[in-house]
């Protein structure tokens, strides 16, 4: 197979095993947050997420698909609409499913770079570019991107930050997933005295649409305004929230975490009392245990964020219930609805000892950044995409689901810390936020442990790195 001017060479020695393997602590942030995602309603039985390159190309390239469901088969079809769109670069698609807690850890992936065997592109929420560059496991960007015209503040501005790592380019983000719009229940507002065509702007205005809908009875909330602490998971609340109230989770361009910031500990402060006013976070009972759709969707919770998947399959099941869309309410230091917003999603990147360098890269800003591969995406996936100058956000706009998805994201500021030891900040905050909301710790004194523990895995980290 022939080759085309490298770019990005690989350094002499490859990656270490040891560094390889170790990336396993500081595994993919992943889809916890739920992915902005569009079902396509395709045959469950034609999906599949592996891809047999196409014959007679004289490169091939191998990308490892960490997704399966729609969106594993939304990747092969667009590896197959790729090759008809030139006639040298054939892809094999791996299905390489990421294992552990929130299938967060992407183990085959980082078996494969450890033995040698990269495949030539694969997939990461951005947050873990900290850690891999230091691990050596992601390849420079950079002279590809400066050499093919492309400009950072092309991108919406997280995923801007996300893709750039101390000046340097490392992936393209082809999905840009805005956590999160802010959703109501019209007919629930109407049933309770409150105005049905407008939603709550401020957390003070959300306290007092909560107080008109909350219903308790012996003991239990059987209808609640509002479960704050339970946006997709006690991590992703305390970002949401945390920069709702104008709070930082960390110090740009640093591994200083800041989670005792004083607005995002009156955030949590704000969250727990919102559990304690209906008798404690235990004490809600608003849907049958055996539920497996968004409790939402039983019409009695009044507001709630919610991602597009979710969103569809309410408007699906229950068509009857009326939704309002609008931006995230605020809190001062916050200055305006929407500012609490922060972006998931995936990033495309190049291992740096894989073998195929710059086809890879042909694949990836064909995905991320063509008009072409970025349409393909959004029609056989639904991912909102990070390149802004793409046509298809157009369309996006437009669409009666996704375009308050895309209007989250134009003036979205926000990321998930871009820290070397991101993971494990999550997962502090997992543990000690759900703490505080069940009154076993004071939220100050929660993200004070938050942060001594975070600071002393990225020092343990940084002298990890140094050791090799």
């Amino acid at each position: 197979m022939s080759r085309t001017r490298r770019w990005g060479a690989v350094p002499s020695g490859g990656i270490s095993r040891r560094a390889a393997l170790g990336a396993g602590a500081v595994a993919l942030a992943g889809l916890g947050a739920g992915c902005t995602v569009v079902p396509s309603g395709r045959d469950a039985v034609a999906m599949q997420p592996n891809k047999e390159p196409a014959a007679g190309r004289r490169t091939e390239i191998e990308v490892y698909n960490n997704f399966g469901a729609d969106v594993g088969s939304g990747i092969v079809q667009c590896a197959a609409a790729f090759e008809a769109a030139q006639d040298d670069i054939g892809v094999r698609v791996t299905f390489a499913p990421a294992v552990g807690a929130g299938d967060t850890v992407p183990q085959k992936l980082l078996t494969a770079i450890a033995g040698g065997q990269a495949p030539d592109v694969a997939f990461c929420d951005a947050a873990v570019t900290p850690a891999w560059t230091r691990l050596q496991i992601m390849t420079d960007l950079t002279p590809y991107f400066e050499r093919d015209g492309l400009r950072l503040e092309d991108f919406y501005a997280p995923c801007a930050a996300s893709m750039a790592y101390e000046d340097r380019v490392w992936s393209l983000q082809w999905d840009a997933d805005p956590n999160f719009p802010f959703f109501w229940n019209k007919g629930l507002f109407e049933e309770c005295g409150l105005d049905p065509e407008k939603p709550p702007a401020t957390i003070e205005e959300i306290d007092a649409c909560a107080k008109e809908i909350d219903r308790v009875e012996r003991g239990r909330a059987t209808r609640i305004g509002i479960i704050p602490w339970d946006q997709y998971g006690a991590a992703n609340s305390m970002l949401t929230w945390g920069y709702a109230f104008g709070g930082e989770f960390w110090q740009e361009g640093t591994n200083l975490v800041t989670p005792d910031d004083e607005p995002v500990v009156a955030a949590l402060e704000w969250m727990a009392a919102s559990a304690a006013r209906v008798g404690g976070a235990d004490a809600v009972s608003i849907a049958p245990p055996s539920l497996t759709s968004h409790p939402f969707s039983t019409g009695n919770l009044g507001m709630s964020c919610l991602v597009s998947a979710n969103l569809l399959e309410i408007r699906q099941l229950h068509p009857e219930l009326e939704i309002g869309a609008t931006l995230l309410p605020y809190q001062a230091p916050a200055t305006a609805p929407g500012q609490g917003a922060w972006l998931g999603g995936w990033s495309a990147f190049v291992p740096r000892s894989a073998s195929q360098p710059d086809a890879a890269w042909e694949f990836i800003k064909w995905l991320a950044v063509s008009d072409e591969g970025t349409r393909t995406q959004w029609e056989n996936i639904g991912f909102p995409v990070g390149y802004a100058k793409a046509a298809v956000n157009e369309t996006i706009r437009s669409d009666e689901n996704a375009g308050i998805y895309h209007r989250n994201l134009v003036d979205m500021k926000n990321t998930r810390p871009l820290i070397t030891v991101n993971s494990f900040y999550s997962q502090q905050l997992e543990e000690k936020v759900q703490r505080a909301i069940y009154g076993q710790v004071a939220p100050d004194a929660a993200m004070q442990e938050v942060k001594a523990l975070t600071t002393r895995e990225a020092e343990r980290f940084d002298r990890v790195g140094e050791m090799g």
